[in-house]
């Protein structure tokens, strides 16, 4: 028949060349070996020594084709600004936020990686396109079309999607192939612009200020450096907010007694004891106390009046025996939890294993591009209807130590996980896609031992949220003493079902470590409605409020997801940053951050000067919103670009003319005084039009007096008042440092100074 012959033809016809690329090269090594039938094919090398090409033949869309597998590494392109714009003496900084063009090209220490791509698609007719499923795979995704269509302008495209290394996923992408998104590439291309310019222009604001008036930490000890670059972050200062904000509000603190009645019952200590004078209470022996006792809970919980307090304790004292007014009990569960999105992966892991969310983020990455695990950076948690559960579960059976569970819900213990509130439509939750075997157990804990942990998180996390809640019988007694109320309440645990693999495993055992979660039962003693009771121990206790504690990077990371701070992909890096490289914060005891004098003194600077829009979230997850309207296609880019510079170049403004402030704050906060002697605060800043290597001298005009010695040739440098508009590049301040001995010690004072 027809569709016989047209199947022949098709068979006839020479294979199809179809470049494959992924974001790394281990991507495209695990899914040439998925697709070439669990084996590795041939490869070969290209012009990028790290970026294997691989070849093997598959059909794709009814064609037979040959595969040409090769891969990035991460981003392809770089933003910056043109040469004449990019020395830091080129400029006032401010032109940076909206006047100085900025290109898009491929980096230069990707140009290997550029020049393989172009020598593969020139053999090729098809592109298919295996970056990583999010908007910044989407933006890599355009920067290797773009430079594929150099070489080929008419190669066809398909953008492949898929969330684990699995067979079952990869083939599945390869059947549902579709066209790339370019709203979603603009809108990362957009997102980095508007960093590189903001970011640029209040970092080297920031550093030339501040390197010429105070001696920052890290400056040379002999005075001779200029210390560190003082960076600023849209991402990174909003977080170092957070982490500066928390201290403020320990230091505010002021504490404030108050007061509480405790009363615990313990029917097997004999009572009778004779009573005790107003404050001290009653306590007795408890040195072989049962395991089954009341802790009652006062009902107005604390008074902040001491005499009120002490008047209602002596009440409760006079009644010498207190009465249970109501005894009840109901079966009671805890929910198992949620499918794993990122953002709960960082925070369990750092609580169990004390890693730092950064390094969670490369272990898990390294996990899923050996096919371990899916990919993990999402923020869903809700499977998909057609999720693959059994799959998955059997795959774990043979775990050696939580195999049992996968076994119990393949036997018909499942229970289809709870669905989230969040979708991120890219991934699904992360889950286990294979088993891994004793072998690679050791291969990966040689490697870093954390990563097997990182892994068995994942399993066990899967396999509790397909788990049954736990259930319980909670039971509750009120009791009432010299007209005051109070209530215990008790827990016996009946089923353990998720626990079971999330706790610390079955009773009978294996035993689990970590436990990431528990459920600890407490059972009440027995009583009957009217009952009479004497209490082991009644006491008034005193005690305050307290601060709150630092914040810990679990919490930093919930605040920034609350925020919109950054994205799941980079939200780890942000507090490796503020924390690590930037040494605007340190760790300090059980995990908590705490800003340098550095890292408060610039938050402080920029709030006295008018500025916690910088500092302060809001303005970031206004941008933040805007770059996802831009994805949607809801927005014009320009309008969102500016809707970010308006405020940004506005507020550079104001930090120019109250630079005053940020200086003294930094001094404030920066132990040491000024780099050298005091320089009045004088920065290099050229004017916005301009200037840079090749202008003539400038006419120096009135001397106000000696400002230091020059370093270069011994002279004396000066600041000379100018006549308004002297300067070569035209309009300017009034104020110049010079030397008269020679052109290396000559700067001009920024704008603000005309106050």
């Amino acid at each position: 028949g027809l569709e016989g012959l047209i199947g022949a033809h098709a068979a006839a016809m020479p294979p199809i060349r179809v470049l494959n690329v992924a974001e790394k090269p281990s991507v495209a090594k695990e899914v040439s070996r998925v697709l070439n039938g669990g084996s590795l094919p041939p490869s070969r090398q290209g012009p990028s020594r790290y970026n294997t090409i691989w070849e093997f033949p598959y059909t794709v869309e009814n064609r037979q084709c040959t595969m040409a597998f090769t891969s990035v590494t991460g981003h392809l392109m770089e933003v910056d600004f043109e040469p004449a714009h990019k020395s830091w003496h080129a400029c006032n900084p401010g032109v940076l936020i909206e006047g100085a063009p900025v290109v898009k090209q491929v980096a230069r220490d990707k140009g290997p990686v550029a020049e393989n791509l172009q020598k593969e698609a020139r053999r090729a007719s098809w592109l298919i396109l295996w970056l990583d499923c999010d908007r910044e795979g989407e933006n890599i995704a355009f920067e290797v079309l773009d430079v594929c269509r150099q070489v080929k302008p008419n190669i066809r495209v398909r953008r492949a999607q898929f969330s684990a290394l699995s067979y079952n996923d990869v083939t599945r992408a390869l059947a549902t192939l579709r066209d790339p998104n370019e709203n979603e590439a603009k809108a990362v291309d957009m997102r980095q612009e508007l960093d590189l310019r903001i970011g640029s222009s209040f970092t080297r604001f920031n550093t030339m200020l501040l390197q010429n008036a105070v001696r920052l930490p890290g400056t040379d000890a002999r005075g001779t450096g200029k210390g560190p670059i003082v960076s600023y972050g849209p991402c990174q200062f909003p977080t170092l907010g957070f982490i500066v904000q928390r201290k403020w509000d320990i230091d505010a603190h002021v504490p404030e007694k108050f007061w509480k009645i405790i009363m615990k019952h313990d029917p097997t200590i004999l009572t009778g004891a004779p009573r005790n004078p107003r404050g001290a209470g009653v306590r007795h022996d408890a040195r072989n106390a049962s395991s089954s006792f009341a802790e009652f809970h006062w009902a107005r919980e604390r008074l902040f009046d001491r005499s009120f307090a002490e008047t209602l304790f002596d009440s409760v004292l006079e009644a010498r025996t207190a009465t249970v007014l109501s005894e009840s009990g109901r079966p009671t569960t805890r929910a198992p939890p949620l499918p794993l999105n990122t953002l709960e992966m960082q925070k369990r892991l750092n609580r169990a294993i004390r890693v730092s969310p950064d390094a969670i983020m490369k272990m898990a990455e390294e996990l899923y591009q050996a096919g371990f695990i899916s990919y993990p950076r999402t923020e869903t948690d809700a499977f998909p209807n057609d999720f693959d559960y059994r799959t998955a579960i059997d795959d774990l059976c043979g775990h050696n130590s939580f195999g049992f569970h996968a076994q119990a819900l393949a036997s018909g213990r499942f229970n289809r996980p709870r669905a989230g509130g969040n979708n991120d439509n890219a991934h699904p939750p992360i889950y286990p896609t294979k088993l891994m075997s004793l072998a690679e157990y050791e291969t990966w804990r040689r490697k870093n031992p954390n990563l097997p942990q990182v892994y068995e998180f994942v399993c066990r996390h899967f396999l509790a949220c397909c788990s049954l809640p736990a259930v319980a019988h909670k039971t509750a007694v009120e009791a009432e003493m010299g007209g005051e109320r109070f209530r215990a309440t008790g827990l016996m645990i009946k089923e353990m079902n998720y626990l079971d693999v999330y706790g610390k495993g079955p009773a009978g055992g294996p035993r689990l470590e970590p436990s990431y979660d528990s459920w600890a039962g407490n059972t009440l003693p027995t009583y009957v409605v009217g009952q009479r009771f004497e209490p082991t121990e009644l006491r008034l206790d005193e005690s305050a409020t307290a601060a709150p504690p630092l914040l810990s990077e679990v919490d930093l990371l919930q605040k920034m997801e609350n925020h919109q701070i950054g994205t799941d992909a980079t939200q780890a890096a942000h507090i490796e940053k503020v924390v690590g490289e930037r040494g605007y914060a340190v760790k300090v005891g059980d995990n908590r951050l705490r800003p340098t004098d550095l890292g408060e003194g610039l938050v402080a600077g920029y709030s006295r000067a008018g500025l916690d829009d910088m500092w302060l979230p809001h303005k970031r997850a206004e941008m933040e919103a805007d770059v996802s309207r831009v994805a949607a296609g809801a927005m014009p880019v320009d309008v969102a670009k500016r809707n970010a510079t308006a405020p940004a170049l506005a507020a550079f403004r104001e930090l120019e003319r109250r630079k005053h402030t940020l200086v003294a704050a930094v001094r404030e906060f920066v132990s040491g005084g000024a780099n050298g002697e005091e320089t009045n605060d004088l920065e290099a800043f050229p004017p916005e039009n301009g200037g840079g290597n090749g202008e003539p001298a400038e006419p120096r005009g009135e001397s106000l007096g000696k400002v230091r010695a020059c370093a270069a040739c011994g002279g004396d440098v000066a600041l000379y008042r100018r006549a308004a508009g002297t300067s070569a590049g035209g309009p300017s301040s009034s104020f110049l440092v010079a030397c008269a001995g020679c052109a290396s010690s000559r700067f001009r004072l920024p704008d603000a100074v005309l106050e």
